[in-house]
């Protein structure tokens, strides 16, 4: 049963109806806020507890992912983490841990490709007993089949709906020059940042801004959620020294306003996409499953209780 404030509530059932039909509104209208102050903010370059490993320059995956991992942790898989009354070295644990050879194999000249993160995740969710019900990759950076969804685009409406539930998305955007004259955004690097929500500009709904954590410290040392718009680039071509390269630019999304780019660029493009989804943990199926058949049992109200 659901507990409100350890309360017992009668409703009845045009109330709850109108709350759902309330929610499924939000989402319908683009809007997604739930998690945006849940999602920690790590800062990559933090030095606390001896800061990560080359000074966490080239730890934006393993901290990107970690933010996910302190939130699942919360969220009905508690042995993805340790908890202790420290939850941000729990955090930095997690993302050292993370980087670590046994699993994203962070690179302190490099960072990570796609295919680490892949694989990376894969090991760390079942190195810690849980399973996933989706680890999928959309975008034209290299990747094992079994992550595939054969897509070299990152569609935006997949991104939004990967974040809903247990979900947790990752954004590769791609750090690129541009030439205006020839059409063409050249690669010169990339970063990896947790997206925590969607549809709002941080004052009204805008389907059209993502809301993302950096780690990077362009984006700050304290908590902040960037609310970054999206815009659907039309001609041109992307290139680079990178396998995957060249291509069309056409359809690629650019990322603005609260983006923070890199200096030394003039565009962040999303070049890739990483989705896992958790099944929901046993406790919660009981709960769904028994509200369901209340709802069942009774047309006119539904309880909540201890």
């Amino acid at each position: 049963m659901f507990v409100f404030m350890n309360k017992m509530i009668r409703l009845p059932m045009v109330w709850i109806l109108f709350f759902c039909s309330f929610v499924l509104v939000e989402i319908c209208q683009g809007a997604y806020l739930d998690k945006v102050y849940d999602i920690p903010d790590y800062l990559q370059t933090d030095s606390a507890y001896g800061g990560l490993p080359g000074g966490g320059t080239q730890y934006c995956a393993p901290v990107a992912v970690s933010n996910s991992m302190m939130w699942l942790d919360d969220h009905g898989f508690p042995d993805l983490a340790s908890n202790t009354s420290d939850r941000k070295k729990d955090q930095f644990d997690v993302a050292q841990t993370l980087g670590s050879s046994a699993y994203l194999n962070t690179s302190l000249i490099d960072g990570n490709s796609a295919e680490d993160i892949l694989l990376g995740v894969k090991k760390y969710i079942l190195s810690k007993g849980y399973n996933y019900t989706r680890l999928q990759y959309q975008g034209w950076r290299y990747h094992s089949s079994e992550f595939s969804t054969n897509v070299n685009i990152p569609d935006l409406e997949w991104i939004q709906q990967g974040l809903l539930g247990n979900g947790s998305v990752w954004l590769n955007i791609g750090w690129y020059e541009y030439d205006s004259a020839s059409d063409v955004y050249t690669r010169i690097g990339g970063h990896w940042v947790t997206l925590v929500g969607y549809g709002s500009d941080g004052v009204a709904i805008n389907p059209d801004y993502l809301i993302v954590h950096d780690p990077s410290p362009r984006a700050g040392s304290t908590f902040a959620n960037e609310y970054v718009l999206t815009s659907q680039i039309s001609s041109g071509k992307l290139q680079g020294n990178y396998i995957g390269l060249p291509r069309s630019a056409a359809g690629f999304l650019t990322l603005s306003d609260g983006m923070h780019i890199k200096s030394t660029a003039d565009y962040g493009i999303i070049d890739g996409v990483i989705v896992l989804d958790m099944p929901l943990p046993a406790i919660q199926k009981e709960i769904s499953f028994s509200s369901i058949y209340l709802l069942l049992l009774n047309n006119e109200k539904m309880v909540f209780a201890d």
